[in-house]
């Protein structure tokens, strides 16, 4: 039960989408970030160096591997994040899984009562930013990083979520997950 990539869907998420930062470290997240955002971190880089530069995302995404290599930056996130709910979800590479989206769909609702979420993902996190750009409220922001190039700042807007919806459904489709999503952002339940 999945979505997965397409050619014309994978050139799309190799750009940012939205603003980015140029460079690496705690620098860069600082310029990215006023610090009064529903932040949303996907990835290990930019959740580490985001816990490092003093923030406290309310929802870090990351499966301790940076461009498919593995990372010695799980236990750090997990201690610079202490207090943070965990949950894992099943996604591999390539692909947004039912399992993915229901955990983004728990983390979101979580993270509006209160709460701060970590999502481990044994596989691969990288497509995560965009059902949390369809599920996350508009204003909420999302940092990811950018492989070489820096940080990129996604701020929820109805704009982007039609942008992302449009490519959701352009990928191939095994299962509800789409429709999951869909009935999610109209304010369904599980």
């Amino acid at each position: 039960m999945m979505l997965k990539l397409t050619e014309e869907v994978r050139a799309f998420a190799k750009k940012p989408f939205g603003l980015l930062y140029r460079g690496k470290g705690v620098n860069v997240v600082r310029k990215a970030l006023k610090g009064d955002e529903f932040l949303v971190c996907v990835g290990d880089i930019v959740s580490l160096t985001t816990l490092k530069a003093g923030f406290k995302p309310k929802i870090i995404v990351f499966d301790g591997k940076t461009v498919r290599k593995e990372l010695n930056s799980v236990e750090e996130i997990r201690e610079l994040s202490r207090g943070y709910e965990e949950i894992t979800a099943e996604n591999p590479a390539g692909c947004i899984t039912e399992d993915l989206t229901e955990k983004i769909f728990e983390a979101v609702n979580s993270a509006l009562e209160g709460l701060n979420v970590r999502i481990f993902v044994k596989g691969e996190e990288d497509l995560a930013v965009m059902p949390l750009v369809a599920l996350l409220p508009k204003g909420s922001v999302i940092l990811y990083g950018q492989p070489n190039e820096g940080v990129v700042r996604v701020d929820i807007n109805e704009e982007r979520k039609v942008i992302i919806l449009s490519m959701l459904e352009r990928m191939e489709k095994h299962g509800k997950t789409l429709e999951k999503i869909r009935r999610w952002l109209n304010g369904g339940s599980r």
